[in-house]
């Protein structure tokens, strides 16, 4: 059983009933997230080709953006609706790289079914299971610019980093938005209310971006779920794969784009707070 290969980490549920309790009365906007415009879906330069389609395009998990350095990103994390599309496909676990041999399970470990919450981020997975949603779908988990892993130490760096070139606006800027933290913008832990403790629905945080036009249609890359790279500290089981952007539970040295020296996790471990994005040439 996967619960028995996997270290689950999941809030209490008191802390659950409440943080479900503040979130009712903050005001987020949930709205579900619809395909992009036309004029979004393929924001690319000239010669690179289109991006591979998202779920609202007969595709899989959410759209993509073409970013200046020649790769594509998916807009938002990947929601629980799109993964739970996969899952009824009946992906074969016995079709994983080495590293992910003792992968016994696809289904995330906890905040599941989606039931009525299709368009949060799905958590609870481990980087395995992300690896293969992003694979299934044409994509890649987010690594090496250009393809393969991000070498562990190099996790910073926006010439090597997708993940990272996306988030800092191609090494502009400490957080998506700019370089100074603004608590009203993405969802992290700073509130002394807590209001915003708590996943919310992908993208519905419309301020939660880069200012940069080429960028600005990347959401979540600051806080809501933290994410796994494709920049692992060895290729086992229990080798550490670093976890980007921090989560709702996270404060301001939490939520920095580079914030990745100081999070990282087994490859196998799931958490309630981490999810991932896929990327792609």
């Amino acid at each position: 059983m996967r619960i028995s290969t996997k270290l689950l980490t999941i809030l209490g549920a008191t802390s659950l009933a409440a943080a479900a309790a503040l979130l009712a009365g903050s005001g987020v906007d949930r709205s579900p997230i619809g395909p992009a415009p036309d004029s979004a879906k393929r924001l690319m330069r000239t010669g690179d080709g289109t991006c591979p389609s998202g779920a609202g395009d007969a595709g899989a998990g959410p759209e993509m953006i073409r970013l200046p350095a020649g790769f594509c990103i998916d807009k938002t994390e990947v929601a629980r609706g799109q993964y739970a599309a996969w899952l009824e496909t009946s992906p074969s676990v016995g079709k994983q790289t080495a590293e992910c041999a003792k992968n016994e399970d696809f289904t995330p470990t906890c905040n599941w079914p989606p039931d009525a919450e299709p368009n949060r981020p799905v958590t609870c997975v481990d980087w395995c299971d992300a690896k293969a949603y992003c694979e299934a779908a044409g994509k890649r988990l987010c690594g090496r610019i250009g393809g393969g892993a991000v070498p562990f130490a190099q996790y910073d760096d926006p010439v090597i980093s997708e993940w990272h070139a996306a988030c800092t606006s191609g090494g502009k800027y400490e957080y998506p938005y700019g370089a100074e933290l603004d608590t009203k913008l993405c969802r992290g832990g700073d509130a002394e209310d807590y209001t915003t403790w708590g996943l919310v629905d992908v993208g519905s945080l419309t301020g939660c971006h880069s200012p940069d036009a080429t960028y600005q249609d990347v959401f979540d890359l600051s806080g809501n779920a933290a994410e796994w790279e494709n920049a692992c500290d060895g290729d086992g089981p229990e080798a550490g794969c670093h976890i980007r952007g921090g989560s709702f539970e996270h404060n301001e040295h939490g939520l920095r784009c580079a914030m990745a020296r100081e999070l990282h996790w087994p490859r196998m471990r799931a958490v309630a707070a981490v999810g991932f994005r896929c990327c792609a040439d």
